[in-house]
């Protein structure tokens, strides 16, 4: 599945503090993101379900909107 951390990025995640976790956190939670986007469009154009659909488009909306979100934070301040 797209943007699934490894086990091996969980393990550094779960050893990490302060401003090195902060920062692999949103990485990996970006590219999670991002694969849920990627597997809603993917059911927007093979599915044929109109409840399926809807539920697709709103994962887009969300998740695009926390990547936007995660992106500013990772944004010098």
């Amino acid at each position: 599945m797209p943007g699934m951390a490894t086990d091996a990025q969980l393990d550094r995640l779960r050893s990490a503090r302060g401003a090195g976790f902060d920062a692999l956190f949103l990485r990996l939670m970006i590219a999670h993101h991002r694969g849920a986007v990627s597997m809603a469009t993917d059911a927007l154009s093979g599915g044929r379900d109109t409840l399926v659909a809807e539920m697709a488009n709103d994962v887009i909306a969300q998740q695009s909107a926390e990547v936007g979100r995660m992106e500013r934070l990772r944004a010098p301040r």
